[in-house]
């Protein structure tokens, strides 16, 4: 990306972020919480390089904690660091979206099946509360309105909601990483098609096998969901194989 188009990026998002929120831990929280969410919604588009000056001035955050989080990012496979070049958004391609939605496939369906295994009441209860939030925002095929954040964390809700019971922060916080990198392709393939990112009425097919105890239906249709969210993605993408 050049310069220009770099100062048009951060003017974008600067605008986006409240000049006065709180203490200065509650600047910083939100601040790290919003770089995070641009880079998952493509508003810091594939490989655009984050420059510590400009971020500092964009999230009115000190050098230090934001180092500390574009390390994080890193970790988390959203940032990459490269050697005398400083932070960049990871890039794109074919090759790590179908590794990326293979590993997520394996790491979430092992989730569920232990969460299944571990279900109970309260289990049961959350399941459904967070179908039924996320039903609210769920769109219908033909409406174009653009996803909102709003829509993305009522989705990813369920979603982990279901995983809930798995007895594993370490899997969780593995499925948490791969949810994330999934879904930035997904919605940088779909940025208003929200029925589409959704997948039909996927949900509430693996969310019912799930709740009534039948494994083998509900890992079978999770995958499912993971593939054809895969399919789609690469049918409105074009991307480099590597």
């Amino acid at each position: 990306m050049r310069a220009a188009e770099n100062t048009v990026t951060y003017e974008r998002i600067r605008r986006q972020v409240p000049a006065h929120i709180g203490d200065a831990h509650s600047i910083c929280e939100l601040a790290l919480k919003r770089l995070r969410a641009d880079i998952l919604s493509a508003r810091l588009a594939p490989e655009t390089k984050l420059a510590i000056r400009l971020l500092t001035a964009t999230y009115q955050i000190g050098v230090s904690p934001l180092r500390d989080a574009l390390a994080q990012l890193a970790g988390d496979g959203l940032v990459v660091l490269e050697a005398q070049r400083g932070f960049r958004v990871s890039p794109v391609s074919r090759k790590d979206l179908r590794d990326v939605a293979n590993t997520r496939k394996l790491v979430e369906l092992t989730a569920l099946e232990l969460s299944m295994q571990h279900m109970n009441d309260a289990w049961h209860r959350r399941v459904r509360a967070a179908y039924a939030d996320f039903c609210q925002v769920k769109q219908r095929v033909g409406d174009s309105k653009p996803i909102s954040e709003d829509w993305e964390e009522r989705h990813r809700a369920f979603h982990f909601a279901l995983l809930s019971a798995c007895d594993s922060p370490i899997l969780l916080r593995f499925c948490s990483q791969l949810h994330d990198r999934f879904d930035r392709y997904r919605r940088i393939a779909l940025p208003t098609r929200s029925y589409m990112g959704a997948v039909a009425d996927d949900h509430e097919l693996f969310m019912n096998a799930a709740l009534n105890g039948n494994k083998a239906d509900a890992l079978s249709l999770l995958g499912r969901h993971i593939d054809d969210t895969l399919a789609l993605i690469e049918e409105y993408i074009e991307l480099p194989e590597r």
